[in-house]
């Protein structure tokens, strides 16, 4: 299949360039370590001022029994399974900490377990988190509760005892099915791994289930990735994640194990998401925001087509206005309208609850012009439109008059076909889709300060 820019090569020349993901604005490089835990414990008390307002918890567990080349989380790799029991036990002290700030049992409207390899944890060490989460948060019968798992290392007596406790959403990572490409990222799955246990699943009555894949990794070919994507349409999951590879070896070390040679060109990458697109597309999922597919009926699409969809640090969701909570290390949250983020060694996260202190290692309290910019990357991202009156309503503003400075960059990205301006407001063209963190970037007001180059991926 030909790459939609093949006859526009002059813009993939001109917009292949490093820039954030936007699950933050500010983003993570902006962030101060002079925002510490008396900091977030302001954040905290500020978020929790009315009783009505609605929580969600993300829980980091950082375990992994080998690392794969490409991952950019924050893991420790060990095959201990006694490196749990002091995890659990400095979780619970974090979880009692924030709950006391928090001041009473707070419902949670969300909830999400990432890595790492949450699945590292076995049946007792699982239950034993959840009832440390149970004692300080309402957990609900309609609370979002999901996780991520490695099809690797995950048992169905886990698989049973997750979806006993309630949890409802699953995701699993797969990254890419053919053996070459998993040779070369140091993660060899097989297909009968992921198809066992996605049926397991989908026995156990899981009705959310997520196949996370990546573009542009190395030895990739459009005719071995289409491979992979006929073979997730036939297994059928009801969402997917396509994300596109961020190749850092400068700050991700152990990323210099893939061989740059065989990593697809800008060109490439283009053309291996047109063709996931077209597709899962075909094959009758939607495509949501930037790298995200779902089948029709799902709130994803209801939410995407209404112009009501969001993002946070667990991904794509339809829940908007919610405090997010992180807990463990490396755990980001965003409460009181602050970012705060834990250490993210497990020595200096354990020292700093050892003291009976919030493990907060950077962060940022939001002034109201990073609000404003903070929902208009949002907006753009999330339903690739910006209403001006909208804007207005929320915040007092009139477009032309604060993004003044912002206007010709809007409209070169309109002459180059990436958006459409009207009175009313802006709207991303198909061909902007494909560049939509360049059309967030319009309206960072950091990036003209920071070096974009070493601390952010590519756009394609």
């Amino acid at each position: 299949m030909n790459s939609p820019l093949d006859t526009r090569p002059d813009l993939l020349k001109k917009y292949d360039r490093p820039g954030p993901r936007y699950t933050s604005y500010p983003t993570a490089p902006q962030w101060s370590s002079s925002f510490g835990p008396q900091d977030y414990r302001e954040a905290l008390l500020h978020g929790a001022e009315r009783p009505d307002e609605r929580f969600a918890l993300y829980v980091h567990i950082p375990f992994c029994e080998e690392r794969c080349y490409y991952c950019g989380c924050n893991v420790v790799i060990s095959k201990k399974p006694d490196i749990v029991d002091a995890f659990l036990e400095h979780i619970a002290m974090e979880l009692a900490l924030v709950a006391g700030i928090l001041g009473e049992k707070r419902d949670l409207v969300q909830m999400h377990w990432g890595g790492g390899t949450p699945t590292y944890l076995n049946v007792d060490q699982i239950g034993h988190l959840f009832d440390r989460i149970g004692a300080h948060f309402q957990i609900d019968p309609d609370t979002e509760i999901a996780l991520e798992v490695d099809p690797r290392v995950t048992s169905e007596e886990q698989i049973r005892c997750l979806r006993n406790l309630g949890f409802n959403r699953i995701s699993l990572g797969v990254q890419d099915l053919d053996p070459g490409v998993q040779f070369a990222i140091g993660r060899n799955q097989t297909e009968e791994q992921t198809r066992s246990l996605y049926e397991y699943c989908r026995e156990q009555g899981f009705t959310g289930i997520n196949f996370d894949l990546i573009y542009g990794l190395p030895s990739q070919t459009l005719a071995r990735w289409e491979e992979t994507i006929r073979t997730v349409i036939e297994m059928a999951p009801d969402r997917l994640a396509v994300y596109s590879y961020a190749h850092l070896p400068e700050n991700i070390k152990h990323q210099a194990k893939i061989d740059m040679a065989a990593l697809p060109s800008a060109e490439a990458k283009i053309a291996l998401i047109a063709l996931a697109r077209r597709l899962l597309v075909d094959a009758g999922y939607n495509a949501i925001g930037m790298d995200h597919f779902a089948r029709p009926g799902d709130e994803l699409c209801i939410a995407s087509k209404d112009g009501r969809l969001h993002r946070n640090f667990m991904g794509y969701t339809t829940i908007a206005d919610v405090q997010t909570i992180g807990i463990g290390p490396s755990a980001i949250s965003f409460v009181g309208n602050a970012y705060a983020q834990n250490e993210k060694r497990l020595f200096k996260y354990y020292r700093a609850l050892d003291r009976a202190e919030l493990p907060t290692a950077a962060g940022m309290a939001l002034t109201q012009d990073s609000l404003i910019r903070r929902w208009t990357i949002e907006q753009l991202m999330c339903n690739f439109c910006l209403s001006f009156q909208e804007l207005a309503d929320r915040f007092d503003v009139d477009f032309d008059t604060y993004f003044a400075e912002e206007a010709p960059r809007l409209d070169e990205l309109q002459s180059d076909g990436l958006l459409r301006r009207s009175q009313d407001g802006i709207a991303v063209r198909p061909l902007g889709k494909l560049f939509i963190r360049n059309v967030a970037m319009v309206f960072d007001a950091y990036l003209k300060k920071s070096d974009c180059n070493t601390q952010y991926s590519r756009t394609v």
